[in-house]
């Protein structure tokens, strides 16, 4: 209501542009990530970014944290729309696919612009749900992911061995993917045999759990752990150590936290993806924002430019001394310097079919 109030107002005194709603140029209001982890040192990356580009426009970030439970991130942000929130700027991932659709439209409904992250079912997209509000999603390319550490594994077991697999939140994309890519590298690594898959829900202590149930029935004929995140990835080493195995069998992972890197270092872990908190927090923050002010005509853009990848990087004992040294300089994520081009990370749009 407040939102087609102000809607009205405008058009009478010809602000809103003939061209539609997505040309509505306006000023900006609050800043909102939803996060899945307040301790995630991925989750706390992608907040950094998100402030770089919003402290450059004056603007402070509220964070809201999921837990990983989507029915909580949209009570949260229920309360926030229940005023309204013109202009707001809001970048956040739903926890699960099944919240998607609800937040992005009543975001949209309470005038607020939205960038979603990881969690989109293959059958919406921005440009046909709520396409005047939900400005882009953005991920990271799972299969690849799954894919390379799998075949990373591979390599270190020669092509033979026996391998497991800890499965994230199962409904959600990443998850999917990740295994998706690792039963590609078995399919072409046909020596290497996958054994069991467990689903450790993103978590570490899961992680140690299952992977101390796995040593208990396979013991010496477990040749390898596929995880598809740090955080699973860290329990199983912290299980390994127990048993006086780390280092002994490989372990992958995916994120490119510094804990794991450093794992990778003295060779505890095998590999792990490197995925830019930074730059996502700052590149959803920074469409939204173009979206609100006008520098972005939602109505022109491609279908690359409103659901895409983000560019990612394989880390192991090769460049690990070279990623642990990355450092992103906030001053060079302002909202200006990233409109420059919004799509800098991009390495082109999500496939059809891939969040299936």
């Amino acid at each position: 209501m407040i939102r087609n109030l102000k809607r009205k107002l405008a058009l009478g005194l010809g602000i809103l542009s003939l061209s539609g709603p997505a040309a509505f140029a306006g000023d900006l209001g609050k800043v909102y990530v939803g996060v899945g982890s307040a301790s995630s040192e991925y989750w706390a990356a992608f907040i950094e970014g998100a402030k770089a580009v919003a402290g450059s426009k004056g603007k402070d970030v509220n964070v809201i944290v999921s837990d990983f439970n989507g029915q909580k991130l949209l009570e949260q942000f229920g309360a926030v729309f229940a005023t309204g929130c013109e202009g707001c700027a809001i970048a956040v991932d739903p926890a699960s696919n099944a919240f998607t659709k609800a937040i992005v439209e009543r975001a949209g409904d309470a005038g607020a612009k939205i960038v979603n992250l990881w969690n989109r079912p293959d059958d919406i997209h921005p440009w046909d749900t709520a396409p005047d509000a939900w400005v882009a999603n953005i991920s990271f390319d799972g299969v690849d992911s799954g894919y390379r550490n799998g075949m990373e594994l591979c390599k270190a077991l020669k092509g033979k061995g026996n391998i497991v697999a800890l499965e994230g939140i199962p409904d959600n994309p990443p998850a999917k993917q990740r295994l998706a890519g690792l039963k590609k590298a078995v399919a072409e690594c046909p020596g290497m045999k996958l054994v069991d898959v467990q689903v450790g829900n993103w978590d570490q202590t899961q992680g140690q759990e299952i992977t101390r149930a796995w040593l208990t029935k396979y013991g010496a004929s477990l040749n390898g752990i596929f995880s598809e995140n740090d955080g699973m990835a860290l329990g199983a080493v912290a299980a390994l150590r127990e048993q006086g195995l780390a280092g002994k069998i490989p372990v992958t992972g995916s994120d490119g936290s510094s804990d794991a890197m450093h794992l990778v270092k003295t060779g505890e872990m095998l590999s792990t993806m490197y995925i830019d908190g930074f730059v996502q927090g700052a590149t959803a923050t920074a469409l939204a924002f173009g979206a609100i002010t006008g520098d972005i005509d939602l109505s022109k853009l491609g279908k690359e430019q409103r659901d895409f990848y983000l560019s990612q990087t394989l880390v192991n004992k090769d460049n690990v001394d070279a990623i642990l040294a990355k450092k992103n300089d906030p001053a060079a994520f302002s909202y200006d310097k990233v409109k420059a081009n919004f799509w800098a990370s991009s390495v082109g749009q999500i496939p059809a079919g891939a969040n299936k």
